[in-house]
């Protein structure tokens, strides 16, 4: 007979703030922001638009691949924007960040 969740010994899986996740629901990978309303608030790796995901589709992500290297590059030129406090080039690196996970690693 199949264990209901009631009927396992495991604690159900509950990721904290700033772990990686994988979502079901939306197949992809989030890192955790919040946890309220029994949902989680996950937003990309990388950073952009948040979304919310039920804790059954919320599970931990496999072992973390490098990144590629234009992850690399986009990642420091959004620090060294930040650093040198031009929050024009920074959103210009978050935005293209958010362009080339979707296009390269979805």
């Amino acid at each position: 007979m199949p264990h209901t969740p009631e009927q396992t010994s495991e604690a159900p899986y509950q990721p904290a703030v700033g772990d990686l996740v994988w979502d079901a629901a939306s197949k992809r990978v989030g890192q955790v922001m919040d946890h309220r309303w029994s949902r989680y608030q996950l937003r990309p790796p990388g950073g952009g638009t948040e979304w919310h995901a039920a804790p059954e589709n919320v599970s931990p992500t496999q072992a973390r691949q490098a990144p590629c290297p234009q992850c690399r590059r986009i990642k420091a030129e959004r620090y060294e924007a930040e650093r040198t406090g031009d929050r024009k080039a920074a959103a210009h690196a978050a935005t293209e960040m958010g362009l080339h996970q979707r296009a390269a690693h979805s």
